[in-house]
């Protein structure tokens, strides 16, 4: 096999807006065939080149994603420099950054940046006037260059995505490339192709785990990434918007707070879009301390569906005995037709509330998903196109889905797994089109929470309010 011969704009191109590897540079190559062209190239100030695990005080740090020693693993005789050598645990499955290895960056402008034209937008849609208001504090706040973090909180359903629109078309305008960002890929393989026909001018990729290597470093005026991915990312970006912010891995990961901060450039806009902001984050921006806008109204003007809280009983125990509880039955009748998103505490549940939903009623087409379901995508695409009654799933769909005319139920709402946070995100599944902007929403227990009650008062709260 013939073997590629790089050039330092080879490696200029792949490289902008990173920070990598050598195996990550020459994915398609062998590195140490190449290092001397690095070192050339960090020589003629090209690149700058840094220790992918160092001391800092007095502790051995991972440099990529900031994890400490206790995420490092040691190997007494490294395949690179034969000695005992410490690697990152943490971020491994990126590509492993040791103690005798560099992360590459550039440290020149990039080859590429958005031209004049990559700011057309595309979208003949109209904001509302809440959206409007958003949306014009955020293309103000990005103009002036104050603030260096903003929170859009918007209701489920407010049209987040296209109060984004005007700020992403000013960054490009002014040539910054946009990386926006989501905890979850099937929320950037939803986005991609939004945006791509937001900005038909624009280059528009995305990145997450999975994507064959040629994909995975190439150029884009739009990026949109897992959170994950910008651990690859350094110092490229005067806009990140961070979407779902409060989603997991996000919240709970420290390494991808950390990567967040080292993907923006020194001057910068970070935005934190969510419907469920942290109890911290309200007092902040209700302090004024956090720049924010808030939109309470659905992008339709229509309120957001009150969940119904619905004793079951029992309801583990029905299942088991190959009974459906009534009150769901009941539901599912109600729904009339409509198509239903059931979410049940675990994965373990999935398929014995399949088999009693079909031993009720055998002609009601069902399906399961979960996080670790390989065909997740197809069948939340086959949901959508009207081949299955009913959906079953566990929290992974909480988020980020759009069904047209969804009525949505949750199985064992009392599980802990079913925080405030998260029961706000499943009913703002419902009544989210504009032709059905109504919905049913119950919450099915074996005993009331402190979490339920708290999602209801919210949702009532919000419903209240003026945009």
């Amino acid at each position: 096999m013939e073997k590629t011969k790089y050039q330092r704009k080879d490696v200029m191109r792949r490289i902008q807006y990173r920070r990598l590897l050598a195996s990550e540079i020459f994915y398609d190559g062998d590195e140490r065939e190449h290092l001397p062209l690095l070192e050339k190239m960090t020589a003629e100030g090209l690149l700058r080149k840094e220790p992918a695990i160092r001391e800092e005080k007095g502790a051995l740090q991972c440099v990529r994603c900031g994890s400490g020693k206790n995420f490092l693993g040691t190997v007494s005789k490294c395949g690179k420099c034969g000695g005992k050598c410490f690697y990152c645990r943490a971020c491994l499955v990126m590509g492993r950054p040791s103690s005798c290895g560099f992360l590459y960056s550039s440290a020149s402008v990039p080859v590429q940046q958005p031209g004049p034209e990559a700011g057309a937008l595309g979208w003949n849609g109209k904001l509302s006037a809440g959206q409007r208001q958003a949306a014009e504090k955020l293309v103000n706040c990005f103009q002036s260059g104050k603030n260096r973090e903003f929170l859009l909180w918007a209701v489920c359903g407010a049209g987040k995505t296209e109060m984004l629109f005007p700020l992403i078309s000013e960054a490009l305008t002014k040539g910054k490339a946009v990386m926006l960002c989501t905890p979850r890929r099937d929320v950037v393989q939803e986005l991609e192709p939004r945006l791509k026909q937001a900005f038909p001018k624009a280059e528009t990729a995305g990145f997450y785990g999975g994507k064959p290597p040629e994909n995975r470093f190439c150029y884009a005026d739009i990026a949109v990434a897992t959170t994950h991915q910008l651990l690859r990312f350094y110092k490229a970006y005067t806009l990140i918007i961070i979407d779902e912010v409060d989603a997991f891995p996000y919240t709970m990961d420290k390494k991808l707070q950390y990567a967040a901060d080292q993907a923006a450039a020194d001057k910068s806009m970070t935005v934190y879009v969510t419907a469920t902001p942290s109890r911290m984050q309200q007092r902040l921006a209700a302090s004024g301390s956090l720049e924010s806008a808030v939109v309470s109204r659905r992008f339709h003007g229509g309120d957001l569906p009150v969940p119904r809280l619905v004793w079951a009983g029992n309801w583990k125990k029905q299942i088991k005995n190959n009974r459906l509880p009534r009150a769901l039955r009941m539901f599912l009748k109600e729904a009339d037709g409509r198509p239903v998103l059931l979410f049940v505490p675990a994965v373990s549940w999935l398929k014995p509330v399949q088999e009693v939903l079909g031993k009720w009623k055998g002609k009601l087409r069902t399906a399961t998903v979960h996080s670790q379901e390989e065909e997740r995508s197809e069948r939340v695409k086959m949901f959508r196109e009207g081949c299955f009654d009913v959906l079953i799933t566990t929290t992974i769909l909480e988020r980020g889905v759009t069904i047209e005319n969804v009525q949505a139920a949750v199985l064992g709402a009392e599980d802990a797994v079913f925080t405030e946070t998260a029961l706000i995100q499943i009913a703002g599944r419902a009544g989210r089109s504009s032709r059905y902007p109504t919905g049913m929403v119950s919450f099915f227990h074996y005993g009331p929470t402190r979490e339920m009650k708290r999602s209801v008062r919210t949702i009532v709260q919000l419903n209240r309010r003026k945009s």
